[in-house]
C-alpha cells in the first residue's frame, strides 16, 4: 500500500483532535402538503402543517467533531451553550455519535440553534436563534480550562469560529501558543470579522467567499495564484488552503502554490462540507500527510459528504472506498 492517502486513513483510528468553538444544534422539519390542512379561518388559503420528520444533528463545531469521529478519530468537543434544554440534546447527540463533549453553560445566553423547513422536499427557510455576544471573562477562562485539559495526547486543534462570541483574541491566542509549545499543528476556520485573532495558525481555511471578504479583488480564476500568495501574507499563517466550490481547492504553504479541481459528483446539499474539509485538513495533516496531500484527501471527503442532504459525515470506510476506486 504506496498511496499516502490510505495510509494516512489507517491511522485515523490512533488519533486524537480537540476541537473548539461555535458549537450548534441543527434542526430540520420535513412537512408534506399532502398531510396538511386548510386554515381559512385564519386567512384564506393557507395551510396548516405538521412537521412529518424532524433531524437534530451537532452542528458548527459539533459538525466538525462529528466528521472526525465518522473517520474513526478520537475527538474532544469544547464550546459554549445556553443553560437550556438545547444544550441536553446536544450532548446526548454527541454521546451517541462517541465524541467526548464539554460544554461550557451560559446562563445568559441561548444555544445557538438553525432549524431549516422543508415542503415537500423544498427548502423553503432557516430559522437562527443565537446569541452572538462575546462571552464573558469567566466563561473564556472555563473554556480555556477544558481544552488545556483535553491536549494531553492531542494530534491537532482545530478552532472553528462562526463569530458566535466564543472567541476573543486573547483566548485564540493563548491556544494557538500553548499548540506551538506541545508541537501540535492549529487548523482554523474563521469569519473574516475575526481574522486578526487566529496568527501564527498552522493553516487558515477559509471558503471562496471569505477569501473575497478579507482581499476585495480576490479572484478564483485568472490570479488565483497571486491573490493565494497575497492572501497569505495578509493572514500570517503558516499555510492557507482556500476551498473553492465547483472549482475544488487550492492552498500555499509559503513556497508552493497549488490548485486542485472539484470531483465530479452530483451535489444533493453543501451544507457542512466546509466542516468535512476542516476534519480532513486536520487528520491528514497530522498523519504526516504535506499540505498539498492533506488537501486532495479533504476535497476527497468533501465530495463524498456533498451527495448527502443536510448535515452529514463520511467514514473513514467511505473514503478509503473512494479512493481505491
Amino acid at each position: 500500500m504506496n498511496n499516502p492517502l490510505l495510509q494516512a486513513v489507517h491511522r485515523f483510528s490512533t488519533m486524537k483532535v480537540v476541537v473548539a468553538g461555535d458549537v450548534m444544534l441543527d434542526m430540520y422539519e420535513h412537512c408534506y402538503t399532502a398531510q396538511s390542512k386548510p386554515i381559512d379561518s385564519e386567512k384564506p388559503g393557507r395551510r396548516a402543517y405538521t412537521a412529518q420528520a424532524m433531524h437534530r444533528h451537532p452542528g458548527g463545531a459539533g459538525n466538525v467533531a462529528a466528521n472526525l469521529t465518522a473517520f474513526g478519530v478520537t475527538t474532544s468537543l469544547i464550546g459554549v451553550t445556553g443553560n437550556d434544554g438545547h444544550h441536553l440534546t446536544l450532548q446526548q447527540l454527541a454521546d451517541e455519535r462517541g465524541i467526548r463533549c464539554r460544554l461550557v453553560r451560559d446562563a445568559q445566553r441561548q444555544t445557538t440553534t438553525k432549524n431549516r423547513l422543508y415542503l415537500d422536499d423544498d427548502y423553503i427557510l432557516r430559522r437562527d436563534d443565537e446569541c452572538t455576544d462575546p462571552i464573558p471573562e469567566a466563561i473564556a477562562a472555563m473554556v480555556l480550562h477544558e481544552v488545556m485539559c483535553e491536549l494531553d495526547g492531542a494530534d491537532a486543534m482545530i478552532l472553528s469560529d462562526y463569530a458566535k462570541g466564543v472567541f476573543s483574541e486573547s483566548l485564540a491566542q493563548a491556544i494557538i501558543s500553548t499548540c506551538r509549545s506541545r508541537s501540535i499543528p492549529v487548523i482554523v476556520d474563521f469569519k473574516p470579522s475575526n481574522r486578526s485573532m487566529f496568527r501564527q495558525a498552522d493553516i487558515i481555511a477559509p471558503n471562496a467567499g471569505e477569501a473575497k471578504a478579507l482581499l476585495p479583488g480576490f479572484n478564483t480564476a485568472d490570479t488565483l495564484d497571486t491573490d493565494t500568495r497575497e492572501l497569505y501574507a495578509h493572514l500570517q499563517s503558516r499555510n492557507i488552503i482556500i476551498t473553492l466550490g465547483s472549482q475544488g481547492i487550492c492552498g500555499f504553504d509559503g513556497q508552493t502554490f497549488f490548485h486542485h479541481p472539484a470531483h465530479q459528483v452530483t451535489v444533493v446539499d453543501t451544507v457542512g462540507c466546509g466542516d468535512t474539509v476542516r476534519a480532513g485538513l486536520a487528520t491528514g495533516y497530522s498523519a504526516g500527510l504535506s499540505l498539498e496531500e492533506s488537501a486532495v484527501l479533504a476535497n476527497q471527503a468533501a465530495s463524498l459528504v456533498c451527495k448527502k442532504q443536510g448535515t452529514a459525515s463520511v467514514s473513514a470506510d467511505e473514503l478509503l472506498a473512494d479512493l481505491v476506486r
